[in-house]
């Protein structure tokens, strides 16, 4: 897989932040790169309740997430909360896909911000995920950011989280589209879901807001005027 997308960069909380079109940020000065809401498994719980729905939405992410790191020269990637759509069961692929991924990438420092969704205690993770994952119950600090799920205020930091699955919904003519979205608010932003199979919430931009748009290939803002 390659990939050249036209990204977005702007100064937030006096860093650098890249916005890319495979919907994650990349802090360059930290080789940082932050992702949320890729509810690994979904496809696994809709099965259980007798819904059949295709498969492949994992190892379509995880070569999309291997192709991030590599091009952006990653030594650490953060999930910012619901890695995961439910706890695994016996028979869910997704597990020993993501193991094996991070066999691949063992130089790579993994850290999961538990979201809603990862109603997961560390000791409980299966024990080929649980020896690389940095799991943590809370938010984390780094410098100006606070790494956290869901969106929020921390005094003194800016907030990064994911949760709502921020999506833009654009008109032009009779054409309508829905778009996944970076959300820069006053003291915090939202970064849209990572995973292929999830759904999203049309956000509403205040004044002083800044939304950009995750197209194929492309990051577009569309900051309202």
């Amino acid at each position: 897989m390659t990939h050249s997308d036209q990204s977005a960069t702007l100064s937030c909380a006096g860093e650098q932040l890249t916005l890319l079109a495979e919907r994650a940020i990349t802090w360059p000065a930290r080789r940082t790169l932050l992702i949320a809401d890729w509810h690994m498994g979904k496809a696994d719980v809709f099965g259980r309740r007798g819904i059949a729905i295709p498969d492949g939405d994992v190892a379509h992410d995880l070569a999309r997430l291997a192709m991030l790191v590599r091009e952006q020269r990653s030594e650490r990637l953060v999930v910012l909360g619901d890695l995961m759509h439910a706890p695994p069961q016996p028979g869910d692929a997704w597990p020993t896909l993501f193991a094996h991924w991070l066999q691949q990438h063992a130089a790579l420092q993994v850290i999961v911000v538990a979201g809603n969704h990862d109603r997961v205690h560390a000791d409980a993770l299966p024990v080929n995920l649980a020896d690389r994952l940095d799991w943590r119950a809370s938010h984390v600090d780094d410098g100006p950011f606070r790494f956290d799920h869901e969106p929020g205020s921390a005094p003194g930091q800016y907030v990064l989280a994911g949760h709502i699955h921020p999506t833009c919904a654009l008109r032009v003519g009779s054409d309508r589209l829905r778009a996944p979205a970076f959300w820069f608010r006053e003291d915090h932003a939202v970064l849209p879901a990572f995973g292929s199979f999830t759904g999203g919430y049309n956000i509403q931009s205040a004044a002083g807001e800044r939304i950009f748009v995750a197209g194929p290939g492309a990051v577009v803002e569309v900051t309202r005027r």
